[in-house]
């Protein structure tokens, strides 16, 4: 695992932690965590067929959390800034 790979998943294990302690409808929490589990699932295939739907899907939800959850938001921001340090 390279070392991107790790400040990634690191990053994505303190994304999961601020969704537990985040005030956030069922439909929210799910959306999120389906993204998580996606990118997890990228990472551990190390294939980028479905990196550019991603990237696209996570940046849509940091602008859609911006106003109601602004660290949520900016958590989501760090993760697909990561992403795209990775070429994902």
């Amino acid at each position: 695992m390279t070392e991107d790979h790790a400040e990634l998943r690191a990053t994505l294990a303190r994304l999961h932690q601020q969704l537990e302690d985040h005030d956030l409808d069922e439909e929210e929490r799910d959306l999120l965590r389906g993204a998580l589990r996606e990118i997890e699932e990228h990472l551990d295939a190390e294939e980028g067929a479905d990196a550019p739907s991603l990237s696209e899907r996570l940046s849509e939800m940091t602008q859609q959390f911006e106003g109601s959850h602004p660290q949520l938001a900016a958590a989501v921001g760090r993760v697909v800034d990561a992403l795209a340090n990775l070429g994902i």
